[in-house]
């Protein structure tokens, strides 16, 4: 009577048995608050996976499909044929630390940690360290063997699967003269899994996802020299999204695109932040989480501010003592710390650097200026070239500087993610702390949470700025699309020197308003601000338009995004001491209702005083002042157009 129930317990024995095995080589990981579980699968073939789901690991919805994790290296492949070792789980750690700039000082963090330990075929180990945090997922491999022996990693496997949906990026660039500098348009949306342009090298970090009511954005974080940059290529049609590794002819040519460096080895983060706000996304700091902790003890002498700047106006003024002068004068009129000294300023006629720096002094103010980063890597002529790609040559020069009294510079024309380009960053980065320098970079590559490893380092260019309009026939068309990406892509990741306050007409005219430039400085977060247009212009607009720019803060205790949507419009809020500061642009060509709700940051009794476009002249502004007693306002934006605001105390 027994036989016909032998099957069934047979089959169950197995289903068991399966289950059991299939747990054995699954591990989950939740955020703290619950939003999202991180689950990893080691398959049949001893290949690494991942997968997140919003509301657990079985029935949840599919945020990521499962990815590829794992390294091939020159001696070994940690892709196929891995073997379970270990885990080592925690449980809600916090961590916080404070930042010399950025859009929030003091950042915090919760999350929860797995360290999977796995080995090859032959008995080799590698780790994976997986964070899943409030804010998103974060993910780094290790080789923990100790050997003096060199190893090279031939290929990055891991992939990002993107359930169907929007996303909004910019293209690597072709390799030219000037590029890849992070410099294309940042465009969307388009439809998850889009290949990159033909003409292009894949797609740049970061990349921006909406899908399954989710926002998700994909970067890269925690470089310490033993590794290049990297970025993402479509695979397949499903929305795949691999790691590549720089471009061979980058940098002339020289250097290799695979990564090399002896045991211990630690490989950057690749993190995706997860939200369902888009606001709170924008908001995050993760980058400068999973960046190493400050090398600088002594931070005093690190000063964020705004400067002057007579290149975009006078591209040959640095050649000229007698052009730079109303710059420094304008600096100290402004009460801005800084005046940039631009390129080809070692050809300086009517006076010198040293004279220039004599009379800043006197002044008041602080200078900054440039140097070409080649070196072989690059061709460009600017000088002065051949000093800071050399030890020896780079800390004479920032010596030099330091006894003249200059307090930063400008460093510009990499055009390379290699590994050899990466560790140029961090060797100036160090040396410049030496000598007590600021450092700006431009030409660039992209911000990779280095302002909390290197807190000299105060703004990143990685963007296409203001200085298009020089050189850019189409770029008064894209520009306001374009910058109202940027809060929710470019700006998550660090400073941006996009170089603001260009009225003028500078060739192509602008079609965005005095209002939306007006905002931008605050919009686009930089530890130096550097303001493009002339003394005379900037001294044209009305009183309470120069005395916002006069004012506006470099640093902010606090920001917040108010409102939104990448490409249409962004509403900015920072703190700096008791005072909020606000702004907003309109990236459209019709005009956009914004409701702001006021209890994020104006308490009731006080009032808001706010500068915007006035009717339809784009270059005509209006003030005005809002008690508050209600906790909204809806303010309107025209075409193109912005606002800017701060809250002050009830009388």
């Amino acid at each position: 009577m027994q036989r016909p129930f032998k099957l069934p317990i047979l089959a169950l024995l197995v289903l068991f048995l399966w289950q059991c095995q299939s747990k054995k080589n699954t591990w989950e990981l939740e955020a703290p608050n619950e939003a999202y579980t991180v689950k990893f699968a080691l398959g049949e073939e001893g290949r690494l996976t991942y997968s997140i789901s919003s509301e657990g690991a079985e029935q949840g919805v599919v945020l990521l499909n499962p990815s590829d994790l794992g390294i091939v290296r020159e001696d070994a492949d940690f892709y196929k044929g891995l073997r379970f070792v270990s885990k080592k789980t925690s449980g809600v750690l916090t961590s916080a630390y404070t930042l010399v700039s950025g859009p929030n000082l003091t950042p915090e963090h919760r999350y929860r940690e797995h360290i999977l330990q796995f080995k090859t075929k032959e008995g080799l180990p590698m780790q994976l360290i997986a964070r899943a945090y409030d804010e998103g997922v974060a993910f780094q491999y290790v080789f923990p063997e100790e050997s003096p022996e060199a190893k090279t990693i031939l290929e990055e496997k891991t992939t990002f699967a993107i359930p169907p949906g929007n996303m909004w990026g910019h293209p690597y660039d072709t390799v030219t003269k000037w590029n890849p500098a992070y410099e294309t348009y940042f465009e969307g949306p388009v439809e998850t899994g889009t290949p990159a342009p033909p003409n292009k090298n894949g797609w740049a970090f970061p990349l921006l996802f909406q899908t399954q009511n989710h926002w998700l954005l994909i970067s890269e974080s925690g470089f310490d020299g033993s590794y290049g940059g990297s970025h993402l290529t479509t695979k397949g049609e499903n929305g795949t999204y691999a790691i590549s590794f720089a471009v061979p002819e980058e940098a002339y040519g020289l250097h290799s695109v695979q990564q090399t460096a002896t045991l211990p080895w630690t490989t950057p983060w690749r993190f995706i932040l997860i939200n369902t706000s888009l606001e709170q996304l924008a908001a995050s700091q993760l980058v400068t989480e999973l960046a190493l902790p400050s090398t600088i003890e002594n931070t005093s002498w690190i000063k964020p501010g705004r400067s002057t700047w007579s290149w975009w106006a006078y591209s040959d003024s640095p050649q000229d003592y007698n052009q730079l002068v109303p710059y420094v004068d304008f600096a100290a009129e402004m009460g801005w710390r800084y005046s940039l000294v631009d390129a080809n300023w070692n050809q300086m006629e009517n006076g010198d650097l040293a004279q220039l720096a004599d009379y800043a002094r006197s002044k008041a103010v602080d200078l900054l200026v440039w140097y070409n980063s080649g070196g072989p890597h690059n061709t460009v002529e600017e000088e002065p070239r051949d000093q800071m790609h050399v030890k020896t040559r780079r800390r004479t020069a920032f010596s030099d500087l330091q006894k003249l009294g200059v307090k930063g510079i400008k460093v510009d024309f990499f055009q390379s993610d290699k590994q050899a380009i990466i560790q140029q960053y961090i060797d100036i980065l160090e040396d410049a702390a030496d000598f007590e320098l600021v450092v700006n970079f431009h030409g660039c590559t992209l911000p990779k949470g280095w302002r909390r490893t290197y807190p000299n380092l105060l703004t990143m260019e990685a963007v296409r700025g203001g200085e298009c309009y020089k050189f850019d026939a189409s770029y008064p068309e894209k520009a306001p699309a374009h910058l109202a990406i940027l809060p929710f892509t470019r700006g998550v990741v660090g400073p941006t020197d996009y170089t603001p306050g260009g009225f003028t007409r500078n060739t192509h005219a602008h079609k965005t308003t005095y209002g939306f430039e007006l905002a931008l400085p605050l919009v686009l977060e930089s530890g130096i601000i550097h303001y493009t247009d002339t003394p005379e212009k900037i001294l044209s607009l009305p009183d309470y338009a120069i005395e916002w720019l006069r004012e506006l803060p470099a640093v902010w205790e606090e920001t917040k995004i108010l409102a939104g949507y990448p490409g249409n419009y962004v509403v900015v809020a920072r703190r700096s001491g008791q005072k909020w500061y606000l702004a907003g642009i309109n990236g459209q060509g019709t005009q956009q209702s914004v409701v702001l709700d006021l209890n994020a940051f104006a308490p009731l009794g006080s009032r808001l005083e706010i500068i915007q476009d006035q009717g339809s002249d784009a270059q005509s502004l209006s003030k005005g002042d809002i008690a508050i007693d209600k906790r909204s306002i809806r303010l309107e934006l025209t075409p193109f157009g912005g606002f800017v605001g701060y809250t002050t105390p009830s009388p």
